[in-house]
């Protein structure tokens, strides 16, 4: 079983031995010491900053979580917007097909003639 190291201590204060008088024991034990003025005031003064601290951390934290939700929400809107610009790409590069254009000449009643195209490098 675990003991405590403090120990009680007896001391004998030097008594005169009168007549029939016994010796008066004083006995300490460092369990029932009162605190003073300094300790009281260091043991508020510390649970006062340990409050703060407790605060201002679920304070940073709670900033940190809505941080972090505007940064997932840019970023998704980021993402939307590149999906969308490949999206409108790719149907440009659809509407602008060399078939889709021969079809569309030929439904106009166009006639391609080779020798006014020009390759251009």
């Amino acid at each position: 079983m675990a003991d405590s190291s403090a120990k009680t201590y007896n001391y004998q204060e030097p008594v005169s031995r009168e007549a029939g008088q016994p010796q008066k024991k004083i006995i300490l034990n460092p369990k029932n010491v009162p605190l003073n003025r300094l300790e009281k005031s260091l043991i508020v003064l510390g649970s006062m900053i340990t409050l703060i601290m407790m605060t201002l951390l679920v304070s940073a934290s709670i900033s940190s979580t809505n941080a972090q939700h505007k940064l997932t929400d840019s970023e998704q809107s980021v993402i939307s917007t590149q999906n969308r610009n490949t999206d409108l790409r790719q149907e440009i590069g659809e509407l602008t097909s060399s078939s889709r254009m021969n079809k569309i000449a030929k439904k106009e009643g166009l006639r391609l003639i080779e020798s006014n195209i020009r390759n251009v490098r």
